[in-house]
């Protein structure tokens, strides 16, 4: 849990960063919303089922790892947060 909250923050950390132009496709608006969704999702799964945490922790590292790569890439940081969401569901 520990590890997939540590890889959730920075990867949270990317995308807002990768969403910081306004003219972006994917404003910082949007990036916040989408965020805070995934956050409420992780925590919710992180309660009541921890084992699709885990799961997904090598997904969420190499999400981290292709933002990392390519911060200014908008629409690959909001596409990975929108994964990221339909993953959780």
């Amino acid at each position: 849990m520990r590890k997939f909250t540590l890889v959730a923050a920075a990867l949270a950390m990317t995308a807002l960063a990768a969403c910081k132009d306004e003219t972006a496709t994917c404003t910082p608006e949007q990036a916040q919303a989408k965020l805070t969704e995934f956050m409420t999702l992780a925590q919710t799964a992180a309660a009541s089922n921890p084992q699709k945490l885990t799961e997904l922790t090598p997904k969420l590292t190499e999400v981290q790892q292709q933002l990392t790569a390519n911060p200014n890439d908008t629409v690959a940081a909001c596409k990975a947060l929108d994964d990221m969401i339909a993953a959780l569901k």
